[in-house]
């Protein structure tokens, strides 16, 4: 792996773990075992480490929000494509941490996060109009819209919301989101009781992720 590749991936995981914050370069260049001046040379301090990891979370999120096959998902798909979303947004969740602070203090990520937000919501009111409209999910358009801005706003911000109260480790943090969103969505999904069982046995068991492998962020680089 080049230099350039491993620093991406060392300030990534610093950043989750312990805030953009709370990081130095310097930091980074100790966890690597590399001289300051190394990493100086690939990036011109955290200004470009950050808008890097941005650029790589862009093209995460424009190769996951396509609307390709979208419309055909079937009740018990849904639940795989929103541990999906939660999934890729948790690979740069440092990012949704005090996310108004963070553009602020590096503004030229400002329209990159902007476009991952808008994608993201497009990307949902699409999913849960096609689901409506095919009588999947039992939802008139203004509970559609509310149920677009409550998971929207859990994908992006429970994690913050676990470390905070519950301190769960990274892979229960996922489930706990995906259980927020399926206990809004479950009753309303066009179902029997039979299979909405079965639907929660499935969650309640994370089986139906055993397969499921994150993608490494040089994937995006």
């Amino acid at each position: 792996m080049k230099t350039a590749q491993r620093i991406l991936l060392a300030a990534l995981t610093l950043f989750n773990e312990h805030g953009e914050n709370t990081v130095t370069s310097v930091d980074i260049a100790v966890e690597l075992d590399i001289s300051p001046g190394n990493l100086y040379y690939h990036f011109k301090g955290k200004d470009s480490l950050v808008t890097a990891l941005m650029k790589m979370h862009e093209q995460q999120m424009q190769k996951l929000l396509v609307k390709d096959k979208l419309d055909t998902l079937h009740a018990e798909d849904i639940m795989y494509y929103l541990y999906l979303l939660v999934d890729s947004i948790h690979v740069f969740r440092f990012f949704y941490r005090s996310p108004a602070d963070l553009v602020e203090k590096y503004p030229t990520i400002l329209r990159a996060h902007k476009n991952i937000l808008s994608s993201l919501r497009t990307q949902l009111n699409f999913l849960f109009d096609s689901l409506s409209e095919r009588n999947v999910l039992l939802a008139n358009k203004s509970d559609s819209t509310l149920l677009v801005d409550l998971v929207a706003l859990i994908i992006t911000q429970s994690c913050q919301f676990d470390e905070l109260s519950s301190h769960l480790d990274d892979t229960l943090q996922k489930y706990h989101a995906l259980s927020f969103m399926m206990v809004a969505i479950l009753p309303r999904l066009a179902l029997s009781d039979d299979e909405k069982l079965k639907l929660e046995q499935t969650l309640n068991s994370h089986d139906f992720v055993k397969d499921f492998k994150t993608q490494s962020p040089l994937d995006f680089a």
